[in-house]
């Protein structure tokens, strides 16, 4: 599953509209596609809701470059220079020789060795393009219990995994465990969700808020998590915790513009703040610039719903 033979055949269908198809699929699935979509969702939809996509997104992120980075597996375009591919520039190295020969073999330490000595800025295993989308649409399905979301769930992950192939950024093996590791991300949290009866509890406390809380035990290794995904959310999910402890969740207007107005306000401040804490470092202590991360996100939060609040945007459920 780590060779290079599938992807060739995919790109033997080499046209331009199959191409440009794959490449737009694989666009989709990137982090501000995502994001804008759940954040869409939880500030102009159905907050309850849109705060369980958040989180299960957010977790599947988190592990998914958890494991590229303890992994440090290579992408097929650091190993073998014939395959096409788009964003990312292939190898100069020809590697071919010590890639595995059977279909479930592993990479040689020799491969592992050279490919580690590049570098790599992104690794391949697993696929976050995968298992976030793989996670997205499982929740979906999961808040709402509808066969269409089931079957658009089915063809999305599907097509996001050739695509990923197809482009050459990935392996077979990679997109397989991106799958996994999306199923396995979204099943715990479900069935958290399941245990604190957190849809279903009219008045909130502190134990049907757990996944609120829950990313709180992932402090302690900060080390080995992207910060601004990380602070983010802690902020995030703080904010979301004063706000329905205190008035219950908010709930949007019926007119649809004022919804549209109320989820621009947010994404637009939301954007803004991940864009400064992803780009911008204000200390070389990890857990500071996690606290940092954590404490804007939640400024914001607070800042967006009391702003909608005022605009009459949003009224609070009692």
């Amino acid at each position: 599953m780590f060779q290079t033979d599938i992807i060739h055949f995919l790109q033997s269908f080499d046209a331009s509209l199959i191409q440009s198809i794959m490449t737009f699929i694989s666009l989709i699935g990137t982090i501000p596609f995502v994001l804008g979509f759940i954040l869409a969702f939880a500030f102009a939809v159905d907050f309850k809701r849109g705060l369980v996509l958040i989180n299960v997104v957010a977790w599947t992120s988190i592990f998914t470059f958890f494991f590229k980075d303890q992994l440090a597996l290579p992408r097929p375009i650091n190993i073998d220079p014939t395959v096409e591919t788009v964003y990312f520039e292939a190898t100069d190295d020809d590697l071919r020789d010590l890639m595995p020969q059977r279909f479930f073999s592993f990479f040689s330490n020799d491969l592992l060795l050279k490919t580690r000595q590049q570098e790599l800025s992104n690794y391949g295993f697993p696929s976050g393009h995968v298992s976030v989308q793989f996670a997205l649409w499982f929740t979906l399905f999961f808040l709402f219990k509808r066969k269409w979301i089931r079957v658009m769930g089915i063809i999305a992950v599907f097509l996001m995994m050739v695509s990923r192939i197809y482009i050459g950024h990935h392996f077979l093996a990679d997109v397989i465990g991106g799958a996994l590791l999306g199923f396995i991300i979204s099943a715990l949290i479900t069935f958290l969700i399941r245990k604190t009866n957190y849809l279903n509890e009219i008045s909130h406390h502190y134990s049907s808020l757990s996944i609120l809380w829950l990313p709180i035990f992932l402090v302690p290794f900060a080390n080995h998590f992207p910060l601004w995904i990380l602070g983010s959310l802690i902020g995030l999910n703080s904010a979301a915790s004063l706000i329905i402890l205190q008035k219950n969740f908010p709930v949007f207007h019926v007119i649809v513009w004022k919804r549209v107005l109320a989820g621009l306000i947010s994404i637009v401040l939301i954007f803004g703040i991940m864009f400064l804490s992803k780009t911008v470092s204000f200390t070389d202590n990890n857990y500071f610039e996690l606290l940092i991360n954590a404490v804007f996100s939640c400024i914001i939060i607070l800042a967006a719903v009391f702003i909608n609040s005022r605009l009459n945007l949003i009224r609070f459920r009692f």
